[in-house]
């Protein structure tokens, strides 16, 4: 019952923020214009990310204390949504929000003594788990901006970020049930209420196009940051103990995205944070499929990421085979985005 009530404060107050931010919004100049790799149509407030954190915030305090992991968390996350904020608004160098993105890493790490110790048993128990050693402090670090920027990458098409990161959340949820991790589950109950706040304005759908609201920067990074602290949570063998392989599974279609965008970029000789149009969903939509075509494909699929991940914790399935379906997952959503495009560039790029 608390976790329900967690979750509809959540969305309970991002639901009022939205309504009641919105003129203010406009006036600071917090908006989204179409042009260049935008286009929608109409300007569209960017304010998700604040009605999303705030939600978080209040239903999780008022449900506490939870630790003093969750509180760095949260109080890490309200760092990062700043800074997000501050990028939507003034356009922060990439160099600089790296940096300070790493940042809040390190102080999430700092403030919880946690770290990835291992990569668990991706050679099977009887070899013991891949360990880190040294590398565990840069590996930690590297993986949460990487998760970070996998979610900012995502958030190109109305509702897909949102939606991806609801799935996720309902399978940490689905964790927390199955081990002790009860910090992380309150969280993830949190995020699942203001996520689906949230989708109500911004999912690709005609009942929300006079309302429509953008999460920007400040939203798709707090999901990242949020998600690799749940994450770092659950892999702690002192605590909910999960592989570091079901995490994965949580969130494939980013973790995807991130490795196809930064293998592409230094194919092509270009920096990895410059930005462009080539990521999946880019490349889907200009095969023809809608927007709420690719939006429901990447819930499905997302879904069934996390739904595999928590089945897998339930019956204890051995982490070299989930690794090997994890890898054959990847390379089979870029077999299926490869043959859309191919199919579509035949049809002629007719909506699907």
């Amino acid at each position: 019952m608390k976790l329900l009530a967690s979750a509809l404060i959540a969305f309970v107050v991002s639901i009022l923020l939205l309504v009641v931010v919105r003129p203010l919004a406009v006036r600071l100049g917090f908006v989204d214009r179409p042009g260049g790799r935008k286009n929608h149509d109409g300007i569209v407030p960017v304010y998700g990310g604040l009605s999303k954190f705030s939600g978080v915030m209040v239903a999780s305090w008022a449900y506490g204390p939870f630790g003093a992991h969750g509180h760095v968390l949260l109080f890490a996350s309200a760092f990062v949504v700043l800074l997000g904020l501050f990028d939507d608004r003034l356009d922060i160098p990439p160099r600089l929000r790296f940096i300070a993105q790493g940042c809040a890493a390190a102080a999430l790490m700092y403030g919880t003594r946690f770290t990835l110790p291992d990569l668990g048993h991706l050679f099977g128990t009887a070899h013991g788990p891949v360990p880190l050693d040294v590398l565990s402090l840069p590996f930690t670090l590297l993986a949460c901006v990487a998760l970070i920027n996998a979610f900012n990458m995502l958030d190109g098409l109305d509702g897909l970020a949102a939606g991806v990161a609801l799935a996720a959340f309902l399978g940490v949820a689905g964790m927390g049930l199955l081990r002790p991790a009860p910090v992380s589950l309150l969280i993830a109950c949190c995020m699942v209420g203001a996520l689906a706040a949230f989708l109500l304005f911004n999912m690709p759908e005609r009942f929300n196009r006079a309302v429509r609201v953008f999460m920007g920067d400040a939203g798709s990074t707090l999901l990242g940051f949020v998600l690799a602290g749940v994450g770092l949570t659950l892999v702690q063998t002192d605590r909910a103990d999960v592989p570091p392989v079901l995490v994965l599974w949580l969130m494939p279609l980013p973790i995807f995205e991130l490795f196809d965008s930064t293998w592409r970029r230094l194919r092509a000789g270009h920096s990895i944070t410059a930005a462009d149009a080539g990521h999946f969903h880019h490349r889907l939509t200009r095969a023809g499929y809608s927007v709420r075509k690719v939006f429901y494909l990447y819930l499905a699929l997302s879904g069934a990421g996390a739904g595999i991940a928590v089945l897998a914790l339930q019956w204890g399935a051995p982490e070299p085979l989930m690794a090997v379906a994890f890898v054959g997952a990847f390379v089979g959503w870029i077999a299926f985005v490869r043959r859309a495009v191919v199919v579509g560039a035949a049809a002629g790029g007719t909506t699907r």
